[in-house]
């Protein structure tokens, strides 16, 4: 399944630093995909509202019960209020009841001219994800 295109709700600075947030979900629990999909639904909604957030994508091998987030955020600071409100707040904390191996998560930086960010980079970054022949679209 290829990506989710990428989501673009900021314009962006070609000269300017933003971060990047990349996470890795495996769901190893099947009976636990319907709470799964709830929460993803949920923080998609948040995302979509949330002050700082340049754009996001999402990436779901569901045969294989994986999952993806990218994200580019105007700061540390935006990054983190998104992960203190709700509904993120009380879901974090549980995404280790999805997996037995719990999940990854990768931060870097990127100028405006580099977004959206490459599937392949949260790959290089070690962040357990598709190869990058397949997941080097971009959004």
């Amino acid at each position: 399944m290829p990506a989710l295109p990428w989501k673009r709700l900021a314009e962006t600075d070609p000269d300017r630093e933003y971060v990047v947030v990349a996470t890795y979900i495996p769901v190893r629990h099947v009976v636990k995909l319907p709470e799964f999909w709830s929460n993803v639904r949920k923080i998609v909604k948040q995302l979509n509202s949330s002050d700082g957030l340049v754009g996001y994508s999402l990436l779901a091998r569901p045969f294989r019960s994986d999952y993806w987030t990218l994200s580019a955020w105007e700061s540390d600071e935006a990054v983190r209020r998104f992960a203190e409100t709700e509904p993120h707040r009380s879901i974090a904390p549980r995404i280790t009841s999805f997996s037995e191996v719990g999940f990854d998560l990768a931060k870097w930086t990127a100028v405006g001219r580099d977004l959206p960010p490459r599937w392949d980079k949260a790959v290089g970054l070690k962040l357990k994800g598709p190869d990058a022949d397949n997941a080097s679209r971009r959004g």
